[in-house]
Formats: structure tokens, sequence, C-alpha cells
């Protein structure tokens, strides 16, 4: 009798040895189930921040070198052609500076394609000198910039700076020998000339400009 309660008692304890090691296989699953979703998402999470950060880079990369071009001159992007909140302009290497051209361009950054382009619009100010969508006047020393940057998936970012003229050339002409119809000035040749008047004379003295009377 004893001998058959011992070989009860062991098989009943291996039956249930058996069910905890499938209970404990099945819970061991689940968490590794869970733990991969959560190295996936972590991967997913740090791929996706990265990306972002490269595509912020690049606009901002862009928002630099315009600050370039424009304080070199500032009819670099005054006088382009087809401004509008839907223009698309590049950068495109010119030397040692860059010139700007009509549409977007895509540039490899870590085996991942971007687009990138940016736009220009004038803006326009009311009465008291704040910048408004609508109405008011524009302000030609001021000009609206966005940066777009494009990836796969659909995801975008933009930034926006509004660039300001705030330095201008001046000189001082003290010959006026070259008389008038200089209808335009380019400050790579300052000249001896002036636009157009009446009642002076600029012939009688070699470099000097007097006014008639009448």
């Amino acid at each position: 009798m004893g001998k058959f309660n011992i070989k009860k008692n062991y098989q009943g304890g291996l039956a249930q040895s058996l069910v905890e090691l499938i209970i404990g296989m099945a819970i061991g699953g689940i968490l590794i189930g869970i733990s991969t979703g959560a190295i996936v998402l972590l991967l997913r999470s740090n791929y996706d921040t990265r990306t972002t950060q490269i595509a912020v880079s690049l606009a901002q990369d862009y928002l630099d070198n315009i600050n370039a071009i424009v304080e070199s001159n500032w009819h670099n992007i005054y006088d382009l052609g087809g401004k509008g909140s839907s223009s698309q302009f590049h950068l495109a290497v010119s030397g040692a500076t860059y010139a700007i051209l009509p549409s977007s361009t895509s540039t490899m950054m870590e085996g991942k394609s971007f687009t990138r382009y940016f736009s220009v619009e004038n803006v326009n100010r009311d009465g008291s000198g704040n910048i408004v969508e609508t109405g008011g006047s524009e302000d030609p020393s001021t000009q609206k910039v966005a940066v777009t940057v494009n990836w796969e998936g659909n995801r975008t970012i933009s930034k926006t700076q509004y660039l300001t003229r705030y330095r201008n050339i001046s000189f001082i002409q003290t010959d006026w020998v070259g008389g008038p119809n200089q209808e335009s000035f380019s400050t790579s040749s300052v000249n001896n000339k002036f636009s157009s008047s009446t009642n002076i004379n600029y012939t009688a003295s070699s470099g000097v400009i007097k006014i008639q009377g009448y």
C-alpha cells in the first residue's frame, strides 16, 4: 500500500510540473512577443527621430544659405520671377556661392532621399508696420521665405522666416561731368553721371553741377 501511494504521488507531481512548464513557456512567449514589439517600436521611433533631425537640418541649411545670398545682394531674392506661396525654388552651387533656380531638388542623406525647395513671397504691412496677410501695402524691404522638406511616407516639415533688408549701399558723389541719363545704378560701376533734371549746368566747371536761375 505504501509503494502504491509513492508512485501515485510521483505521477501527480510530474503532471503538475508539465502543466507549470507549459504555462511558463506560454507566459515566456507572451513576454518575448511584448519585448520584441517594444524593441521594434523603439527602433522605429529612433529611425523616425533621426530622419526628422536630418530633414530639419536640411531646411536650416537652406535658410542659412538664403540669408547669405540676400546679405550679398537683396535683389537676388526680391527680383525673382514667379514668387508666391506656391512657388518652388532650389539652390544650386555656382562657383563660390549658390544660384537660385526654379523647381525642387532631391538629395541623399544616410541612404534616404529628401526633396527640398523654398517659396518666396512679398510682404505687406499695415499703417503701423505690422505684417498682414491681406490689405496694407507692400514692404519692398521684407520677404517671406518658407523652406519645405519631404521624405518617404509623405512626411513633411517646413520652416518659415521673414528676411529684411537692413543694409543699404550709399556713396558720396562729387563729380557730375558725365551728364544725365543715369537711369540705373550698379554698385560695381559708380560713375560721374546723374539721372535727369532741368535748369542745371554741369558744363561750366568740370565736375560741378549748378542750379540755374530763371
